[in-house]
């Protein structure tokens, strides 16, 4: 799909959008303009991909795209290997809360510091996580009669007081599948 082509879609998609907003604030309804293609009703959000500067042969189609596109509408951060600090983990619903973190050059040397935005994601129920040290961490991280990532995070997080800085690998189905304890 090409950029005016993009642009158009986009132009076509707020004149509707602002059609049915003039019909939803006055008493007097206006029909919204006619397009080519019928639009999506769902409150999903829809994941555009940017255009290709590729040879026009080789970059597949838009309908060959659309379900890889349709798949990760709604993802955070599918197949993506983050840099994180853990702050929570919630057992009864399976999610980990967690801000990206990104260092910063300072007079003593490089700083670590959250990314605003608190994140949440599931953890498979086969996700890992390993301590840097090659022993393990230097405490009992589950109880003798159940154990579970989830338990072992949670475990962590309170003897770390409550912060894990970590490598966390996220799979296509924005999981939690492995999580690496790093050095600061």
């Amino acid at each position: 799909m090409t950029r005016t082509a993009l642009f158009r879609a986009a132009l076509a998609a707020a004149s509707v959008s602002a059609a049915v907003l003039a019909t939803a604030c006055t008493a007097a309804p206006t029909a919204p303009p006619s397009l080519s293609a019928p639009l999506s009703t769902s409150i999903a959000p829809t994941a555009v991909r940017a255009p290709s500067t590729a040879p026009s042969g080789s970059a597949p189609s838009s309908a060959a795209r659309q379900p890889a596109e349709v798949a990760n509408a709604g993802l955070k951060f599918p197949g993506k290997t983050l840099e994180v600090r853990f702050t929570s983990y919630d057992r009864a619903s399976g999610f980990a809360e967690f801000h990206l973190v990104t260092t910063e050059a300072t007079g003593g040397g490089p700083h670590v510091v959250d990314v605003p935005g608190l994140h949440r994601l599931r953890l498979t129920p086969t996700a890992t996580i390993e301590a840097i040290d090659p022993e393990g961490f230097p405490f009992e991280t589950c109880p003798p009669d159940e154990c579970s990532t989830g338990i072992e995070l949670e475990s962590v997080l309170s003897q770390y007081g409550g912060s894990l800085f970590a490598h966390a690998s996220v799979n296509a189905d924005d999981l939690i599948t492995d999580i690496h304890e790093s050095a600061y």
